[in-house]
């Protein structure tokens, strides 16, 4: 099998990404990072060290016409590769079609010298071209390919850039992230639109309201919900019911239950025991919210005394998607550290207000911390809590 590609498999709860690359230049330094890099931060990876033997192209050109993302990793080699181009040109099709989102990596290459075939990378292809003569048609293909998706936004590594490739892989995980959940956003929105129900992977019991509302239970047995205007507002979303990076790995996190009053409920909670990584996000919906109000989203949270590797500021991060598609934003950073040892307490996604019931929106709060120098311990999670606020 050539060594030009590599495919990233669909993980349980995401679309599936493919990445390009010319593997004589990346693979043995470059793919050898960033491979780790997105298995830790829960992105299924697959590159083609682990396809099966006697795999052909039109095998992967299938895979791209499976997927959602597609990483193309342009580096200065990366013409002279017959099944790059192939893939590349297969790769616009499904962009052109609204079918697949692209990001080009210029890796130690310039966008220009891409777009405008300078240099070895624009030899390259000549050679290609006049190797294949008699098939303008797949030559004009690839070309055309080339000059398109490096029009996408992309992410540019220069040959004499003072960042590192881990610290430029650190950045692309983090946008491949992003991408990732705006794709999951829009997909919940459009089901919406269609009437098309998502069941979460834990799906929260509710308890129904006279008046028509719902609410997702801060205990099995104990409820809290505020009545304003007729509607029921839920009180929390569990951890069990959050999106944890690794909440299925026991060497990452730890699930228990408590007890927080006799006769009460057992609520299931997380304990970090080793992460690198920390990545939890919370989704919910204004439908059953008062119209006009003002609420907070807290994580509630706290720092075991031994809890260790919380020196660099956490980032909270909350989106309101609104029913068009557009979305506002805010984010902040907070200090674990100064909470280690506490009881509970309530971390600060954001406020929001709520817009009218005949336009809903999503809600989605994420508390995030991508250093993976620092190896973390200690944090306990109850959930995300939605409140009213002055």
């Amino acid at each position: 099998m050539a060594s030009s590609s590599s495919v990233v498999k669909p993980t349980p709860t995401g679309p599936q990404v493919f990445i390009c690359f010319r593997g004589a230049d990346v693979r043995s330094h470059f793919i050898s990072y960033l491979d780790p890099a997105l298995r830790e931060a829960n992105i299924n990876v697959f590159i083609d060290d682990d396809e099966l033997l006697g795999s052909d192209l039109v095998h992967l050109l299938k895979r791209i016409e499976e997927s959602e993302i597609a990483l193309v990793i342009f580096s200065e080699d990366f013409t002279s590769s017959y099944w790059c181009l192939e893939e590349l040109a297969k790769i616009k099709e499904c962009k052109d079609q609204g079918r697949l989102k692209v990001i080009p990596i210029f890796y130690k290459v310039k966008p220009s010298v891409v777009k405008y075939l300078k240099g070895k990378f624009g030899d390259h292809f000549r050679d290609q071209i006049r190797n294949l003569r008699h098939q303008p048609e797949r030559t004009q293909k690839w070309e055309d390919a080339l000059l398109s998706i490096p029009e996408s936004i992309g992410m540019p590594l220069a040959a004499q850039s003072e960042k590192t490739d881990k610290d430029f892989i650190t950045s692309m995980v983090i946008k491949i992230q992003k991408s990732l959940d705006y794709m999951a956003v829009r997909r919940e929105i459009e089901a919406n639109r269609q009437g098309v129900s998502i069941i979460p992977a834990r799906k929260p019991k509710a308890e129904a309201n006279p008046q028509g509302g719902s609410m997702v239970p801060a205990r099995e047995q104990e409820r809290e919900a505020s009545h304003q205007g007729g509607s029921l507002v839920p009180s929390m979303v569990l951890a069990k019911d959050l999106v944890i990076t690794h909440f299925d790995k026991p060497q990452v996190w730890t699930w228990s239950t408590i007890n927080e009053a006799p006769n009460s409920a057992e609520i299931e909670i997380a304990t970090s025991n080793k992460l690198y990584w920390l990545k939890i996000v919370g989704t919910i919906t204004t439908e059953n919210l008062t119209p006009g109000t003002k609420y907070e989203a807290v994580f509630v949270v706290k720092l075991e005394n031994n809890a260790s590797g919380w020196e660099i500021p956490v980032t909270l991060k909350l989106k309101v998607v609104q029913h068009d598609g557009d979305d506002d934003r805010v984010d902040r950073t907070e200090n674990l550290n100064d909470y280690i040892g506490q009881n509970w307490v309530d971390i600060l996604a954001g406020v929001f207000v709520v817009p009218p019931k005949t336009t809903p929106a999503t809600i989605i709060c994420t508390m995030y911390q991508y250093a993976d120098e620092y190896k973390k311990k200690g944090l306990v999670v109850k959930g995300l809590a939605i409140r009213p606020t002055n």
